[in-house]
């Protein structure tokens, strides 16, 4: 039985998220639903991570059992001519059959992109966070990147029931980019908590705006709870960008 992997891009807006549940449309079950009727039976598919209804994804990759030997080039047409509208597969690759998508990777990279000012396109507001106000102090969301970057704990960036015993995640980068009014923020750790990405941009929205000093950001990484960080970020200007692997 050989393993491989895919890349899979997707609209998240035409998706409850990532991991199959009872009600609704997830990529993982869609995935699995495609893959079981290339294969003749059933086919479980295991993400790099799992994203939340509304959140995209650039790069996911997911790894999968088949019964018979495809070559990637096929078995990538195959996937795509089967995918629902909203999904579709970038690569595919033969992999060992211990690889694990989500266990053997080494690091996860989102992107996170905000539109600030009174007017957005339309075609733009579906894949991110329309600031109406913008009041933003850049040089302030940089210094607040620079602080979340390194090995913390992240348990005020966490949804709240959802908090591991340990927290304590390694960022191995923060960065922001600003051109005219599109914000763009690229974080890449180890691993990420639930929400987690997105409570970070609501607490750089917080200190941005002048709503909170810097110094409660840096409160936040010394192990407060949830309750004492900002708004959670919306859904629609998260992308899973990336996932890394040795080779």
């Amino acid at each position: 039985m050989p393993r491989y992997s895919c890349v899979i891009s997707y609209d998240g807006g035409k998706f409850c998220g990532w991991q199959t549940q009872p009600n609704g449309v997830t990529v993982q079950e869609s995935l699995e639903r495609v893959l079981s009727l290339l294969n003749g039976s059933p086919v479980k598919a295991t993400g790099a991570g799992r994203t939340d209804a509304g959140v995209h994804a650039r790069g996911q990759t997911a790894s999968f059992l088949m019964d018979r030997a495809w070559e990637p080039r096929r078995l990538l047409l195959a996937l795509n001519a089967n995918l629902p509208e909203g999904a579709a597969v970038a690569a595919v690759r033969e992999r060992p059959l211990e690889f694990d998508a989500r266990r053997d990777a080494l690091w996860r990279e989102y992107a996170f992109f905000v539109w600030r000012g009174s007017f957005c396109y339309p075609m733009m507001k579906p894949y991110v966070w329309w600031k109406k106000k913008d009041d933003w102090d850049h040089e302030l969301i940089r210094r607040g990147c620079t602080l979340l970057e390194g090995r913390h704990d992240f348990s005020a960036f966490c949804r709240a029931g959802d908090l591991p015993e340990n927290a304590v995640r390694r960022m191995h980068f923060v960065r922001y980019i600003c051109r005219g009014g599109l914000s763009v923020f690229r974080i890449r750790g180890d691993a990420f908590l639930t929400n987690m990405v997105r409570i970070m941009i609501g607490n750089l929205d917080a200190v941005a705006s002048g709503r909170r000093p810097l110094s409660w950001l840096e409160e936040l990484l010394r192990g407060a709870s949830r309750s004492d960080s900002a708004m959670t970020a919306p859904p629609e200007g998260l992308f899973f960008w990336k996932v890394g692997y040795k080779d």
